[in-house]
């Protein structure tokens, strides 16, 4: 089979047809043809363009993915929430060798590039941003796809496991997205979601990240039953986070240099500063190591693993 035959097969296998959810096959000439409607979609440097175009408003600025492109693997926040992700998955899922993992939003592709290498089975990725897929292709030799972002992405039934990392919190109906992914996972399958935690955080970062909401660990845990699912871990984490983002927050809003906006302050933020990024990497790796022990009562974010119940 050619490289190109291979990348087809590939969509194949972890995409449908975004007009009617019928089995897409090889099209031919770099195509993914739908065996029931015989619609056809293009296969463009592995990715496949099944975005039939959205009106829906954005749920991101795509001009962060090059920033992001450039800082996901040194900077604190980036490199602690995917040691973490790592950690919950070893432990909670114990086939995780046999479970590829497709990740719903998976902008420049830091994330999935980390966990393939430490031997994390990758079946796929989508995003509704171009410009973070471009990124992303540079990183994975996976089937990505294009996809619009009113609705849940394209994909085929009987999934293994599930990725969706700080995307929930973008989406107007994270409920139905839940019962969705619920639905197109195999009996037994794997979701692992990360969202932002605690609504008093809420300010201007998250709007100006296109956040809807900031979760409570119980109602989190209320919408993954509510969908179906069956939680094997939901917890905080990033907890030195807190009181440090409180104080950064109402510091910034009063300290703020003339002339800037909150959107120049945040990119500020984002960037790498050697001596802190140092510092908190080793904090936050202190609280990693202290989670396969306890559970904090609170954090910035919150990592849930949870299967597809068996039974109805």
């Amino acid at each position: 089979m050619t490289d190109a035959a291979g990348a087809i097969a590939g969509h194949a296998r972890v995409h449908c047809c975004p007009a009617c959810g019928g089995r897409l096959e090889d099209g031919g000439a770099s195509t993914l043809r739908c065996a029931a409607c015989e619609a056809s979609y293009p296969v463009e440097d592995g990715i496949a363009r099944l975005a039939r175009g959205s009106t829906a408003e954005p749920g991101f600025d795509a001009g962060y993915f090059d920033l992001l492109g450039r800082i996901e693997d040194e900077q604190f926040w980036f490199v602690s929430r995917r040691a973490v992700i790592l950690d919950g998955l070893r432990r909670f899922v114990p086939d995780l060798a046999r479970r590829p993992l497709y990740d719903v939003g998976c902008g420049p592709g830091g994330l999935l590039a980390y966990l393939a290498s430490q031997g994390v089975p990758i079946a796929g990725a989508c995003d509704t941003f171009i410009e973070g897929l471009t990124l992303a292709r540079r990183r994975l030799g996976i089937p990505l796809a294009h996809v619009d972002n009113d609705g849940p992405p394209p994909l085929a039934r009987g999934q293994k496991m599930l990725g969706m990392f700080d995307v929930l919190e973008h989406l107007d109906d994270d409920e139905g997205t839940l019962r969705w992914a619920a639905g197109i996972l195999e009996p037994g399958g794997v979701l692992v979601v990360t969202v932002p935690a605690h609504p008093f955080l809420f300010d201007e970062a998250d709007v100006l990240a296109f956040h809807r909401r900031r979760y409570r660990r119980r109602e989190l845990d209320q919408r993954l039953r509510r969908a179906g699912f069956e939680v094997r871990l939901l917890t905080h984490f990033m907890a030195p986070l807190v009181p440090m983002l409180l104080v950064a927050r109402a510091a910034g809003r009063l300290l703020r240099p003339r002339g800037r906006t909150f959107a120049e302050q945040r990119r500020a933020e984002l960037g790498v500063v050697p001596v802190f990024n140092g510092l908190m990497r080793a904090v936050l790796g202190v609280e990693r190591r202290a989670l396969g022990l306890v559970r904090p009562p609170f954090g910035t974010s919150l990592l849930a693993i949870a299967a597809r119940a068996t039974t109805a």
